[in-house]
Order: C-alpha cells, then sequence, then structure tokens
C-alpha cells in the first residue's frame, strides 16, 4: 500500500511538472488572423466598461433606490443564487477532477485510460484556472478602484470612491460574485458547447441576484460579467496557442479540439464505474424448492 501511495505520489508530481512545463513554454503558435472579435479579451474590456459607464452614469441611482424595496419574501431565493456567485462548487468539483486524474495510479491503467485521464485533467485545469482567476484579478481591480456599495447610499451617495481602502464597504466595483460567475459560465460553456445555453443564463441570474440583495449597483454587476468572460477567453487562448483543450475553427472561433471532445463521454463512462450510481445489482435467482422441480419433471 505504502509503495503504491509513493508510485502514485511520484507519477502526480511528474504530470504536474509536466502540465506546468508545457503551459508556461512559449506559445507553439500564434492566435489565427481572423480571430473572432467578441472573443478578444481586450475588446470585452472596452465594451464592458464602456457600458458600465453608462449604466453608472444613467440608472445605477434609479436602481439603487428600487433595490431598497425589494420584495422581503424572495431576499431569501436571492440570496441562495446569489451564494453561487462564489465558485466554491466549480472550484471544488473541477480541483476534486484535477487531483483524482493527476495522481491516479497510470502504472495500473491501460494507455486509453492514462490518455482519458490527461483529457480531464487538462479541462478541469482550466475551468479551476479561470474562475479562481477571474476571481482574483476582480478582487485586486475592486480595491484598488474603492467605490462604495448600494447600502451607503443615503450617506455617500452613488458615486463615492475610495481608491486602495482595501474595505468591504468599498469594494463594489466590478463585483467580485459577477466576475466569478461570468468566469465559471464562459469556462463551462467553453469545455462543453452544447450546454452553453443553461451556463449563460444561470451565471446571468446570478449576477441579477447581486443587485436584489442590495450588494452591487447595476454597473458593477455589468462590469463584473465582463471582467470574469474576459478572463477565461484570455486563458482559453492561452490553452488554444499550445495545443491544450482548444483550438480555432476556420471562423477563428474557440472550439474544443478534436481530442478533448470525448471529455464529456469519458465523465459518463466514469460515473457508470461508480458503484450504487452506474451498476445495478442482478436479482438473484429464486431457489427452487423440492416440491417444485418435482412438479417441473
Amino acid at each position: 500500500m505504502k509503495e503504491m501511495l509513493a508510485r502514485s505520489a511520484h507519477t502526480g508530481r511528474r504530470r504536474m511538472a509536466s502540465g506546468l512545463r508545457r503551459f508556461f513554454t512559449t506559445p507553439a503558435a500564434l492566435p489565427p488572423a481572423n480571430r473572432a472579435f467578441l472573443e478578444r479579451p481586450i475588446v470585452l474590456i472596452a465594451i464592458f466598461l464602456a457600458l458600465s459607464l453608462l449604466v453608472m452614469w444613467t440608472a445605477d441611482y434609479p436602481l439603487g433606490v428600487w433595490m431598497k424595496s425589494f420584495p422581503q419574501q424572495l431576499r431569501g431565493t436571492a440570496k441562495w443564487i446569489s451564494s453561487l456567485g462564489t465558485g466554491l462548487l466549480v472550484l471544488s468539483f473541477s480541483g476534486a477532477l484535477l487531483i483524482f486524474a493527476i495522481f491516479a495510479p497510470a502504472q495500473k491503467l491501460r494507455k486509453s485510460m492514462r490518455r482519458s485521464a490527461d483529457l480531464i485533467a487538462t479541462g478541469a485545469a482550466f475551468v479551476f484556472l479561470a474562475v479562481a482567476g477571474g476571481g482574483i484579478v476582480d478582487s485586486l481591480a475592486k480595491n484598488i478602484i474603492g467605490r462604495a456599495r448600494p447600502e451607503l447610499l443615503q450617506t455617500d451617495g452613488a458615486f463615492t470612491f475610495r481608491p486602495f481602502a482595501f474595505h468591504a464597504d468599498f469594494a463594489s466595483f466590478p463585483s467580485g460574485h459577477s466576475a466569478t460567475a461570468g468566469a465559471m459560465a464562459m469556462s463551462l460553456a467553453l469545455v462543453f458547447p452544447r450546454l452553453r445555453p443553461l451556463f449563460i443564463p444561470v451565471g446571468v441570474l446570478i449576477c441579477l441576484s447581486r443587485q436584489w440583495v442590495g450588494a452591487h449597483w447595476a454597473s458593477d454587476t455589468l462590469m463584473g460579467w465582463g471582467v470574469g468572460v474576459a478572463f477565461a477567453l484570455w486563458l482559453a487562448h492561452a490553452f488554444a496557442r499550445r495545443h491544450l483543450l482548444f483550438t480555432y475553427d476556420s471562423s477563428g472561433r474557440l472550439r474544443p479540439a478534436e481530442q478533448y471532445k470525448s471529455i464529456q463521454a469519458i465523465l459518463r463512462a466514469l460515473i457508470r464505474r461508480i458503484p450504487m450510481i452506474g451498476r445495478k445489482v442482478a436479482p438473484a435467482a429464486k431457489a427452487c424448492s423440492p416440491q417444485s422441480r418435482l412438479a417441473n419433471s
């Protein structure tokens, strides 16, 4: 047992070192000249910054006043939706998958299973880094900018800023939960394109819930979403340029590489192998009594 754990730890360290070395090496390819306009992180940041400044100037104050009258009966539901924006569920699941795939006893797996573990590790690493990285970038930005939260509307107004305050009351723009929601939605939509109609609306709902609970202005959530989506796209381009997980189609849009399209099928196969989930216990054959055997003879 001890020998097996030591071998798995050695294999895991080797895989981690190989993955980090491949990610931090010089990109193997340049992005295509016809790269999709709305998949360029800088373009997205510029668009969302312009929109959030417009909303900040025209709509933040009346929406902030409206948030004060949000129905009390719905605040519990809004808080539950808002809690999804912490990203703990996605981070925990993707982190667990990453650890499992890295430290799987590769020496005892078939070649196809080792390849499957590598595919899962790459996908899980992308989602984990996108969500964690998007949240960190946004946290730095909002503490540097230092905008007052809506709860200080009566005392500080809608346009009070205290840069570098590093205090929760002055860390409103951009919204951290919205950035995490944007990174979660975009990273999962890139890995599982068919489920994009599910992930994007859920992410938008999390952003709206931050206004319903009175934690952020509308411009905060708009800019936070932009930061999270832009970071996830930047990371996806970094992966694609190193021939990891993603590639570009003929129109310059990001899409999963051919070998990674099987991640969903691999996950389904692994789930089927979990006891009590994928396997059904065959009913035991009924024992025949001596009388029944004589009757059938």
